[in-house]
């Protein structure tokens, strides 16, 4: 445990060096220079690594590319350039170190497989996480959306003049698909493929009815002004709603959440810090136990995920 406890911290202490040490902060003398050619080693390491197959591979995955593109933005705002593939590389390093870490801590092949699956665990919850705050933005920018249409219809604007306006004076998430309909639009796509389009894109509340609304307004030339200044009431109604479910059932939600991650994290410590438990797993009765517990465990969230529906 303390090999593992030292591993952690020097890479920690490695990668904050790396960041803080950079040139932006103007570092001078012996200490600079061993902090650039440090920088220069590894971005050369990073840069191999980003030019093999695995890197490519796992950017296919897209919660693998999510966090890389993750990384490369935070980079971005600390005078860090990294590609996309660079990102991939750094990512798969750290991975590579940290599993190591664990195998040297636990002196036993299992602690490598824990290693590896809270890694994967981690990535997918981070992925999940991001985009569900993203789906939350969306559907909050979603009733400024449709007063900003309402306007430029009640205007006098016409339905490419309508999405183009909302495309460009729009801030939210939703105005880069409305710049992208009218651009299709203006190149000469219909209108009904344009729209349907935009409905598989923008997974938002309220858009099918949108789509709909726009695509018979065009054949027929109806008022939408109505409609939409009603549907951003609605949607802001339904995001009021939701958010009062959430605190209600906050409590709850922590509860299932507690007891389905208290086993598997209770294993990989357990996993790594006991050589008795190590063996007992290796054996075919304990990875038996340990395989049914865990397909017991996934068949009861799905079971409770299924009853309860989002709320989770």
């Amino acid at each position: 445990m303390a090999v593992f406890l030292l591993a952690f911290c020097g890479l920690g202490s490695w990668c904050a060096s790396w960041m803080l040490l950079s040139k932006r902060y103007g570092v001078d003398g012996s200490a600079g220079a061993r902090t650039h050619a440090l920088e220069r080693r590894l971005r050369s390491a990073i840069g191999v690594l980003a030019q093999t197959r695995l890197t490519s591979s796992l950017l296919n995955v897209d919660a693998c590319r999510s966090l890389a593109s993750e990384i490369v933005d935070y980079g971005c705002g600390h005078s860090l350039e990294l590609s996309l593939h660079e990102a991939m590389a750094a990512l798969l390093l750290v991975s590579v170190l940290i599993v190591l870490a664990f195998g040297v801590s636990s002196q036993s092949p299992i602690g490598v497989v824990v290693a590896v699956a809270c890694i994967c665990g981690v990535v997918v919850m981070r992925a999940s996480m991001k985009e569900r705050l993203r789906r939350q933005r969306l559907a909050s920018s979603m009733p400024g959306v449709f007063r900003t249409l309402a306007t430029a219809l009640a205007s006098g604007h016409t339905l490419v003049q309508a999405i183009d306006y909302v495309g460009a004076h729009e801030k939210g998430p939703a105005a880069s698909h409305f710049a992208k309909t009218s651009l299709r639009l203006r190149c000469g796509m219909s209108v009904d493929e344009a729209m349907e389009l935009l409905r598989n894109e923008l997974d938002a509340p309220g858009v099918g009815l949108m789509v709909t609304a726009l695509t018979i307004s065009q054949r027929t030339g109806s008022p939408l002004r109505e409609l939409f200044q009603r549907s951003a009431l609605l949607v802001e109604q339904q995001g009021e709603f939701e958010r009062a479910l959430m605190v209600k059932t906050a409590q709850v939600r922590l509860s299932v959440r507690v007891v389905c991650l208290l086993p598997p994290l209770v294993v990989c410590l357990l996993s790594i810090i006991s050589p008795d438990y190590q063996e007992g797993i290796t054996t075919a009765a304990g990875f038996g136990c340990l395989t049914i517990a865990t397909l017991m465990d996934v068949c009861a969230l799905a079971i409770i995920r299924r009853i309860m529906g989002a709320v989770l």
